[in-house]
């Protein structure tokens, strides 16, 4: 009797480990259930704002649950990110963040979260390159000539810089050409091109959707573009690559959600919106945003947040900026 009653607890028990660990593997079925929020790190009205409005519309609709941006700004996006590292990771809360991401452990001595460990890279949005531009009364017409500038008068150019990830494409450039030009920073792109414009600051680095606008009205001087292969939008462009072989700083918008959130949730995400980030009315608009949408995988995504950490540690060593 004994043995029967021990063979039925035991069966039980297996039955009750079983369903357990189904429910522990099948986070994503039923996902989202309830409102899910897009946290961004940054003030409204920018690109992060932009880009979130266009994509969180048509992921409400494919969840059927609203998504509702939230702005938590303050500190080069540390506030919004440590909020969302220690939020629940069960995916309802997302944070949409910009290079930021990886220039601040090479800024700042002590973070209150771990960049790498903390945030787990989800899905690109969407990619634009930096661009090195001029003001119109500075006499050079390539980056060839801007180079050759600064070897031959060291120190005597500066450039200016809208936050600190178009302060790193700077002295990438810096370190990569062996020359010495000094950053002018700003708050904020929209300064910065009423300065360029008006011959104050002789260079700068802004993002291509930045400066396309006063581009076209050739209010200043597009020298070349930060990527390594042609942009959409002037794809007459020169690359600072055919000067500087290899030279690439981008900036991206990408989701990332806290630590331990399951996988299947996570490739539940990147692949919803992935389907809408190829929608032909989303990938117009990010376009209109002077932008490229994104495609690459979540994995690809990570490998690219490790080789930029690892990049712009560099560059901060090379222009002797010191961890605060």
């Amino acid at each position: 009797m004994m043995k029967k009653l021990l063979l039925i607890l035991l069966a039980v028990a297996n039955t009750g480990f079983m369903f357990t660990g189904g429910i522990g593997v099948a986070h994503a079925q039923g996902f989202p259930n309830k409102p899910v929020r897009i946290v961004i790190p940054f003030s409204a009205g920018g690109s992060a704002d932009n880009t979130a409005r266009i994509i969180n519309d048509k992921l409400s609709v494919l969840w059927g649950q609203p998504v509702i941006i939230e702005f938590k700004p303050g500190a080069n996006a540390i506030i919004g990110s440590d909020f969302v590292a220690k939020s629940a990771p069960d995916g309802y809360t997302l944070l949409l963040t910009s290079p930021a991401h990886v220039v601040n452990p090479s800024v700042y001595a002590k973070l209150p979260y771990d960049s790498v460990n903390d945030l787990k890279a989800v899905s690109l949005i969407s990619a634009t390159a930096y661009a090195l531009v001029a003001a119109n009364t500075l006499p050079v017409k390539s980056v060839k000539d801007v180079i050759a500038l600064l070897r031959a008068k060291p120190g005597t150019l500066s450039f200016g810089n809208s936050d600190s990830s178009s302060l790193f494409a700077g002295h990438l450039f810096n370190m990569m050409a062996k020359t010495e030009f000094q950053s002018v920073p700003y708050k904020g792109a929209a300064p910065l091109m009423i300065d360029l414009a008006g011959g104050h600051v002789p260079l700068g680095f802004a993002s291509v959707s930045s400066v396309q606008n006063h581009v076209r009205a050739n209010r200043m001087r597009l020298l070349g573009i930060g990527s390594l292969t042609p942009s959409v939008l002037f794809p007459d462009a020169p690359l600072i690559a055919n000067d500087l072989p290899g030279y690439e700083a981008l900036f991206w918008l990408g989701l990332f959600v806290p630590r331990d959130t399951p996988k299947d949730i996570i490739a539940k995400i990147h692949r919803d919106l992935a389907t809408v980030l190829k929608d032909t009315d989303v990938q117009k608009r990010i376009l209109g945003l002077g932008a490229e949408p994104g495609s690459a995988s979540t994995e690809e995504f990570e490998a690219r947040i490790k080789t930029e950490m690892a990049l712009w540690a560099s560059v901060a060593k090379a222009a002797g900026i010191k961890p605060e």
